[in-house]
C-alpha cells in the first residue's frame, strides 16, 4: 500500500466546500505538528501526549466489532452498534454510532470486518480514495474503520480527543492520495 506524505497545508486543505459531517473541536494544532520532511516536504504527526498512556502494540489477534466498542467505552464514550445487510460478495459491515461529550449527534463509523490485515488495509485506502478530500479512517488489524467526511482539522480532533489516533492507524484523504499521521498507532 503506498501512502504519500505531503504538505500539511495540502493535507488540511478541507473538503473543498462540502459541508463538514463532523462535530467542529478546538484547534487542531493541540493534537498534530507537522514536521518538516526530505524533498520540501512535510508530515503531519501526532503530538505526544495524544496517545500518552495507551498501548501502542500491534494487534495480531482477529478482531471485530466489540473490539473497537470496548476500546471506545474504555475512552468513557457512549458507542452503540447497528449492523446492516450488505450483497453475499461483500465484507461484513457494521456501524457504530460514537457520541463525544459535547457533540450533538453521533458520529457514524463504518467497520468493515475482513480476512486479514492486508485486506483491511487495502479497503480503508480503497474508500478513501473513492471518497476523496476530507474523507478518513482507522485500520487495525483486519478492522478497516470509515468515519464520515469531514474537514480535515475536525476529523484530527475527532481521532485524537476520541483516541482512534492511538487505536488504529489513522489515515486521511487529501483527495489525490492517502496520508498516514505518524506518532499514533501503526502496524508493520
Amino acid at each position: 500500500m503506498r501512502f504519500a506524505l505531503l504538505a500539511a497545508a495540502a493535507a488540511l486543505a478541507g473538503c473543498g466546500g462540502r459541508p463538514s459531517q463532523m462535530p467542529a473541536g478546538p484547534d487542531w494544532r493541540n493534537y498534530v505538528v507537522d514536521r518538516p520532511g526530505g524533498s520540501g516536504t512535510s508530515a503531519l504527526e501526532w503530538r505526544p501526549d495524544v496517545c500518552a498512556n495507551v498501548d501502542l502494540h500491534p494487534d495480531y489477534h482477529l478482531l471485530n466489532e466489540t473490539s473497537l466498542v470496548a476500546f471506545l467505552h474504555g475512552q468513557q464514550l457512549d458507542a452503540r452498534v447497528e449492523r446492516q445487510p450488505v450483497e453475499a460478495n461483500k465484507p461484513g459491515l457494521v456501524f457504530v454510532f460514537v457520541t463525544s461529550p459535547g457533540a450533538s449527534q453521533p458520529v457514524p463509523l463504518r467497520v468493515a470486518i475482513l480476512p486479514s490485515p492486508d485486506e483491511a488495509g487495502r479497503d480503508l485506502y480503497d474508500a478513501l480514495l473513492q471518497r476523496g478530500s476530507g474523507s478518513w479512517g482507522v485500520h487495525r488489524g483486519n478492522l478497516a474503520v470509515l468515519g464520515p467526511s469531514g474537514d480535515n482539522q475536525d476529523d484530527l480532533q475527532f481521532a485524537a480527543k476520541t483516541k482512534l489516533a492511538c487505536w488504529g492507524t489513522f489515515t486521511l484523504s487529501d483527495g489525490g492520495d492517502a496520508i498516514v499521521v505518524q506518532g499514533g498507532y501503526a502496524e508493520p
